[in-house]
Parts: structure tokens; sequence; C-alpha cells
């Protein structure tokens, strides 16, 4: 079969290369791969800025089709099964984070798509128990995003508990920002602010407001602090998701949160360490929340609503390619020319 494979460390060292199909164990699934998304953790392994365990097949935003299935797992999948899939392999099953559902932070976790074979490739070889249904009422073209929708859902009811607040800021307007602003707008909140920079112009902030957002701001040429004063009658958003992993956006949005407010961290930052101003935490008695990747129970309940969020989900994808297109995608994204691109691996 046909896979994108990074074959060596290095920067670039990224090819399609012909692989064999690895025929799936008792307790795994072989998949037809339909789509699979293109993620900036793909831009950082080709260019050896994230951990990878080269030959390693890239990819890991996927949805796709059961054409095998082990003799153990007969009883909750058949070939022709429609599926998204989680990347947690490797995951132990029997630390204390497995046991509480949080697979997706264990440290034997070997992800898929850098220490694991992944799916930007024609079949996936899976752990049965990292596949999910997929509703009927859900496309293939939003199917492609539910990793990142699964990532949002996480950070921002899970472990961000959001769904009272009258106010929010969003900094960052790529994926994860304007997942973020579905959801907050589903939630019903009023100001729904978005910022960005000047690369952010011409294709995200438009997509922005299209999903929700009620004021976006270019940071490059309007002060966010007057907008988010204003708006908030001097006291600061409610909430605060950063999105952008920007050290300037992580130093300055602490002031912009009100005393007693949220943060939710989702975008990672270049440096190991960056500068913040430590107190502002304390003096304002903000509620801090990391948040990382995505455990099974983000995944059920992204699935629940992605149906009635389907319109909004599939503006985010902004090209579908073939495989052997994945320059051109890898391309558009360094440049902010798109949001998300998927690669169909049936063309």
């Amino acid at each position: 079969m046909k896979a994108l494979v990074k074959y060596a460390p290095g920067k670039g060292n990224v090819e399609i290369r012909d692989v064999p199909v690895r025929e799936p164990k008792d307790d795994e699934l072989l998949i037809k791969i339909k789509y699979c998304g293109i993620c900036g953790t793909d831009l950082h392994i080709y260019a050896d800025e994230f951990p990878n365990s080269p030959p390693v097949i890239m990819g890991h935003e996927y949805c796709g089709t059961v054409v095998k299935v082990g003799a153990q797992v007969r009883d909750k999948w058949q070939v022709g099964d429609r599926i998204v899939g989680e990347l947690h392999t490797g995951a132990c099953g029997t630390c204390y984070l497995c046991r509480a559902g949080k697979p997706h932070i264990c440290d034997h976790k070997l992800a898929l798509g850098s220490k694991y074979d992944g799916a930007f490739a024609e079949y996936l070889t899976l752990p049965a128990w990292l596949a999910h249904h997929l509703p009927e009422d859900i496309p293939w073209e939003v199917a492609g995003v539910t990793e990142p929708f699964a990532i949002t859902t996480h950070s921002l009811i899970e472990r961000g508990q959001l769904g009272q607040e009258e106010s929010i800021l969003i900094t960052g307007s790529a994926t994860m920002g304007l997942m973020s602003t579905i959801w907050a707008s589903r939630l019903g909140i009023k100001h729904i602010i978005i910022a960005g920079t000047q690369m952010d112009v011409p294709l995200r902030f438009p997509l922005a407001r299209e999903l929700g957002a009620t004021r976006v701001v270019n940071v490059q040429e309007e002060d966010l602090e007057s907008i988010v004063k204003e708006l908030t009658e001097g006291r600061g958003v409610d909430a605060w998701v950063e999105c952008s992993g920007s050290p300037a956006a992580i130093a300055s949005g602490i002031e912009l949160v009100k005393k007693t407010g949220k943060v939710i961290l989702i975008g990672l930052v270049g440096p190991e360490t960056i500068p913040i101003p430590w107190n502002s935490l304390l003096y304002k008695e903000l509620d801090l929340v990391g948040c990382f990747s995505s455990p099974p129970s983000s995944w059920e309940k992204a699935l629940a609503v992605e149906g009635e969020e389907a319109p909004k989900l599939r503006k985010l994808v902004t090209k579908i390619i073939p495989l052997e297109a994945w320059q051109e995608g890898f391309e558009m994204l360094r440049r902010g020319q798109a949001v998300k691109i998927l690669i169909d691996l049936e063309a």
C-alpha cells in the first residue's frame, strides 16, 4: 500500500513509500482509511521538532471503514462499520492513569503517527479499543476532524467545565481556536472574543465570525486589553482559552481574565519555559487548567454533538487532496492558507 513515511531522523526525510499491510491481531481491526487530516504536529514531525521514531507512517486524524476484524472483537465490530479512532497506542491499560480513563497521558503511550505507524496510508491496523463507531448522521468530511474536536471537548467541557460564562477570550484562531469557538457558541456564551494576528485576517477571522465569534481582534493593529475591558465593563473575561502557544499572548492574557476567572491552556509553547506574571494567578485567584490530547470520554461527548455541529465543522475543511499532493497541503498550513486539510486516501 501507499503511505507517507518519516523514514529517518532529521528535518524532512518524508516521502511516499510502498509498505506492507499488517494483518490484524485478535484484538485489532484493519481499517481502510478514507480521510486523514494534516495536523500542526505533522509539520513539527517533518521538521524533527516533535518526538518521533522513524521509520514511521505519519498521520493521526483519521476515519475509515473496517475491512477485517480480529477474533476477540467480533462481538463489537463487523466488516463495513464506519469508524473514527484515537491515537493512544502503547498505553499500558494498567497504570493509575489508564484505570482512571486517561490513557492519553499514560507514560507508556506511543502516539499513532509519530511513534507507531499512523493513518497517512491506505490501510491502518489498529487496536480495537481505540476505535469508535461513527454515527450515520456524520459525513466523512466531518469525521475527518473528530480528533481535534475531541481535544476541544476535553479542554472546554471536561477540564474547563464551561457553561455559565458570559464572556470568553480565545487566543489563537487556527483549528483549536476555531473549534473552541464552536463550543463557546454552542454553550450560548454572550461575548466570544477571538484574538489573532495579520495572518488570520484573510481566512480564519471570517470563519470565526461564521462559527459564532462576536468580536475578532488583530492584536497587531488593535488594543486587545481595551476591547476586552470595554466588553466586560472593566472586569475582564470570565474564561480565557489559550490556543496559540505564543509567549506574548500567554503573558498578556492573564491580565485580561477577571478575578476568580478560568484559564484553559491548550496551545503548546516552543521553548520549554516562558516568563509569565505568576503572582497575578494568585492575586486574582484564577482557576488554571492544563489540557493535553483527548481521553475516550471526550470522543464520546464529541461524537454525540458532532452531527448537530456538522455544518460548522465542515467549514473548517479548507481543502481535500490526494496523498500525492501532501507537500502542497503541508505548505498551505505553514503559510496559514488553510485551517484543516484532509488527505483522501481513496483518491
